[in-house]
């Protein structure tokens, strides 16, 4: 009947009673089920302290594996060595070294993503180079290419410069002559 009293405290939320009334009747799993059930980290350890008051290490680590998302890894740390129940707390500290590994790992790929992204954007304004600028024929200005157009293929040579020329000015050291004019009917 008094199992049935603190099962109706759970449902009722009244979880701090539902613990006690477990305990003094020695039904040590409702205990532990009423504390994770009550998603309260206080009630929970203070059952872990209470079990190690009473010397019940085997209970310790069931409470430990039961109230796991409850229980502060410090707490259950410095409760384990005071005591000397380490052998009893060492799975469940061994497995909350592997989240927190986890967690860490997941956060560095994240921040090592993030800077990476960081990295592409920097550098992409300065790769880019759009399509419709059109080049310009002023001295030391670049603009399509280094040659310039003669007036015959035996005539066509590179000419050394930044700009290009489209017969509108005459490259340093060249002929008016050589240049080539657009056709305008003729020839």
């Amino acid at each position: 009947m008094r199992r049935i009293a603190t099962l109706v405290y759970q449902k009722n939320k009244r979880y701090k009673q539902a613990i006690e009334l477990a305990q003094h009747d020695k039904m040590y799993k409702d205990c532990m089920d009423s504390a994770m059930a009550s998603g309260n980290q206080d009630l929970a350890e203070g059952l872990l302290k209470y079990f190690v008051e009473k010397e019940m290490k085997e209970c310790f680590a069931a409470c430990l594996y039961t109230c796991y998302d409850l229980i502060r890894p410090d707490i259950a740390l410095e409760l384990a060595w005071k005591s000397r129940n380490m052998d009893f707390a060492m799975p469940y500290l061994i497995q909350v070294m592997r989240e927190y590994t986890d967690r860490v790992n997941a956060l560095d790929k994240k921040t090592q993503k993030k800077e990476e992204e960081e990295e592409k954007q920097k550098s992409a304004p300065n790769d880019y180079v759009p399509d419709y600028m059109m080049p310009t024929m002023g001295p030391g200005l670049t603009g399509f290419g280094n040659l310039a157009l003669t007036s015959g293929p035996a005539n066509m040579q590179p000419m050394m410069g930044n700009t290009m020329n489209m017969g509108m000015q005459p490259q340093p050291g060249m002929q008016p002559s050589m240049m080539m004019t657009p056709n305008m009917g003729g020839f």
